[in-house]
């Protein structure tokens, strides 16, 4: 492999719901598993996970993140370290590189993984300076480590933090690029939306040894791996360089007439952008409500079973269940198509099969669950899509031009 290019295995055995990939983390080269995540920017560590006193290599700063996800909100000092990757002779290293390290409970999302690594742009990597009421504390020197906030109040928190000066980090794998270490361009090869379970008491590393609980990582490049894939890439155009932006055009359930997909409301313009996004971090595609409603719509129409059964699950899920892999026939259920806008301006089709929306064994052994999602409250009009869109694809996402650059997908060649 060329020296400018890192092959890294990934993994859905830790976080469940995503794939996590290892890293090394300060002198002592601590290994964690952080979930790999295009919806944001900020490499996020549990402290649970990682011993910063032991740490010689570590920079405490007066800067601190607290960082909102879909699933989730974390807070922490930002601090500085060594970050390595990749082992002997393929081993990079990068030093002083800034990431939080997150106090009091993760996330729930986190699952078995130690922390998150956002893949996005680096506009969503905040943090506040609290040199202003770190001093006034009488800290000196006016650092966030050791944390010096309370773990159960988050929202005085959050409070505080806005009251300061917000300064942006630069995420880890920009750091990558501008250091010279990699091209600014990576990939993911991705075989289902959520891990693989046989058996309800298997270990982590028995989970890890599952080859569909298997994927891949590539720092530096994406076409260039040609083992990764087969056949011809398709484009999709990158609109913004916050988010993975795209513009969804439209969804078909089956061979039914497309749904339209409404365009972002005018209020969410600023901050989100376009009527969708890429977002390797979530488990789910997640659709606009009314093509949601649509899509359930059209279930119902083909089948009323069909509704039925994802009210079924719903009301299973949230008890921590999901049906039995018999109850779902994946021969009964429509494939979804989804067309996006391609750097050209023409449409580019990615198909979403049941087995993709439906998993065998997902999450929980011997049953199915189902990963279509209603736009959640409080969301803007915008549809995230997540894992289920990406199964079985080899998925790279090039910023080289200097832009926003674009996502190129081919079909992910089988081991």
């Amino acid at each position: 492999m060329p020296r400018n290019l890192l092959q890294l295995p990934t993994t859905l055995a830790y976080a469940r719901g995503g794939y996590s990939v290892a890293l090394d983390l300060g002198s002592q080269e601590c290994r964690v598993n952080v979930l790999l995540d295009t919806g944001s920017s900020t490499l996020a560590v549990a402290a649970q996970g990682y011993a910063p006193e032991r740490d010689t290599a570590l920079t405490a700063t007066a800067y601190a993140q607290q960082i909102s996800y879909g699933g989730g909100r974390l807070a922490g000092p930002v601090l500085r370290s060594r970050i390595g990757l990749g082992d002997r002779d393929q081993h990079r290293g990068l030093d002083d590189v800034a990431f939080a390290c997150v106090q009091g409970t993760p996330p729930t999302f986190f699952r078995d993984a130690d922390g998150i690594c956002g893949l996005a742009f680096r506009r969503l990597d905040a943090a506040h300076d609290l040199s202003a009421p770190l001093a006034a504390q009488g800290r000196d020197p006016a650092v966030t480590w050791p944390w010096p906030f309370a773990d159960s109040d988050a929202a005085a928190l959050h409070d505080l933090f806005e009251q300061q000066p917000r300064v942006e980090l630069e995420p880890l794998f920009t750091a990558l690029q501008s250091h010279n270490v990699f091209a600014d361009c990576f990939a993911l090869q991705i075989g289902r939306a959520v891990v693989h379970i046989t058996d309800a008491a298997a270990t982590t590393r028995q989970l890890e040894g599952d080859p569909l609980n298997r994927g891949v990582l590539v720092l530096g490049g994406g076409e260039e791996c040609q083992s990764l894939y087969d056949g011809a890439f398709a484009d999709l155009r990158v609109l913004h360089d916050v988010y993975y932006n795209v513009n969804l055009l439209s969804l078909q359930v089956g061979d039914d007439a497309a749904i339209p997909a409404p365009a972002l409301a005018a209020e969410y313009q600023a901050g989100a952008v376009s009527n969708a996004i890429i977002d390797t971090g979530s488990s789910f595609l997640m659709l606009e409500a009314t093509l949601y409603d649509a899509v359930i719509a059209a279930f119902r129409a083909r089948d009323p079973r069909l509704a039925e059964l994802v009210a079924r699950f719903e009301q299973a899920f949230a008890d921590g269940q999901g049906l039995p892999n018999s109850a779902i026939d994946p021969a009964d259920w429509p494939t979804l198509h989804l067309r996006l806008e391609a750097p050209d301006g023409s449409e580019t089709c990615l198909r979403c099969e049941p087995d993709d929306y439906w998993p065998r064994n997902g999450f929980y052994a011997g049953q199915r669950v189902f990963l279509l999602l209603r736009q959640i409250a409080g969301w803007a009009n915008q549809s995230v899509l997540g894992l289920p869109l990406l199964c079985g694809r080899y998925c790279v996402f090039d910023r080289r031009d200097g832009g926003t650059g674009r996502i190129r997908l081919a079909k992910a060649r089988a081991d």
